[in-house]
Parts: structure tokens; sequence; C-alpha cells
């Protein structure tokens, strides 16, 4: 987190790996935890003011950490952009874990805007055979699998995905990428391209 927050504090280029595209997510996300951080700054100045001398360096020690934490997780989701390549998409969700998915068994992949509770990579609730890989409980994408892959969670259990619902900043071109993505992995064109 520290390496991410100083690469993204002096504005380091982020490197994609050869043969790789990237594509953002959570811009959303970090906007909200911007937001809620100027808020606790400002409220951690007006509560210092009233907090007994003793304890003030506690407090600030506080602040210091939330702000460390808070910019530390825009910082590492805004450098782990999702990744693609000829063979495999690479869902990932900075400190919450990632999933590969061969492109060779996406049939489709749409935009389609929603939420599924709570955030990382997680079983979606009313779906047997589907899991959401997003910062953020919303997503913006849905991939459609010919053949399911096994997901297996922090805590052991697996789940067979034939669906998989996801996040990105600019859906459309989202689409249009892993589509050409999946058209040179098997040489057919998928299906499924809405807008």
């Amino acid at each position: 987190m520290l390496r991410a927050l100083v690469d993204w504090s002096v504005r380091r280029p982020l490197t994609v790996p050869a043969k790789h595209e990237s594509i953002r997510h959570s811009s959303d996300v970090r906007m909200m935890v911007w937001a809620i951080t100027v808020v606790d700054l400002i409220t951690g100045v007006v509560v210092d003011g009233m907090v007994p001398p003793a304890y003030r360096a506690l407090h600030l020690v506080w602040v210091v950490g939330v702000l460390i934490l808070s910019l530390g997780f825009c910082a590492m989701t805004a450098r782990t952009p999702h990744l693609i390549n000829e063979t495999t998409l690479r869902l990932r969700t900075g400190p919450l874990r990632e999933l590969a998915v061969p492109l060779a068994q996406v049939r489709t992949v749409r935009q389609a805007h929603g939420a599924v509770t709570s955030h990382g990579l997680r079983r979606v609730l009313d779906e047997d055979d589907a899991v959401a890989c997003s910062v953020s409980s919303a997503t913006s994408l849905v991939l459609d699998l010919t053949q399911a892959v096994p997901v297996t969670f922090r805590k052991g259990s697996t789940v067979m995905a034939r669906r998989i619902y996801f996040s990105a900043d600019e859906p459309s071109k989202a689409v249009q990428l892993i589509n050409r993505a999946a058209v040179r992995s098997d040489g057919d064109r998928i299906t499924g391209a809405g807008t």
C-alpha cells in the first residue's frame, strides 16, 4: 500500500506488463473516499480543539493513520487496473483480490449497470453460477462464459461461475477492448457487445 501511495503521490506513470492493455475502474469509489477524507480532516481539526492537551498527540496519530489508509486505498485501486492480453482478462480490485478469466471462454460481454452486495471477489447471492469482482457493490459490465470456471474464495469455498459482474470507468470502451481481445484469442467474433 505504501509503495502504491508513494507512486501515486509523485504521479509516477503506471507501468502495464508487455502485451497487456489496461481497463481503469473504481474512479467513483475513489471520489467518494476523497470526499469522506476531506470531511474527516475538517472534523479532525475541529475536534482537536476540544480534545484535552494530554490526548492531542494520540488524536493526531489517529487522524494521520486514517488519512494514510484512505489515500493508500485510493492509490491501490488506481494503480491496479484490470489487465487484458491475447489470452486472459485479469479483473483486479487492488487489496480485494483478483480473478483471471480465459478469453477463449468468453461468450458475451455487455454493459449492465447494477449492484451486487459487498465488495471484492464474492458470490452473487441470487445466482448460483455467478460471481462479482469489483471494489464496491456497483457493477457496470457482465461477462457470460461458454464454460464455467472455478472461482475459489478466501474462506475456501468454490463456485463454478458462468457469469461474472465487474466494473469499468468507461464500460463501452471496455466492451470493445474485451471483444477485440476475445476475437484474437479464438478467431471467432463473440456476440453481445451491447452498449
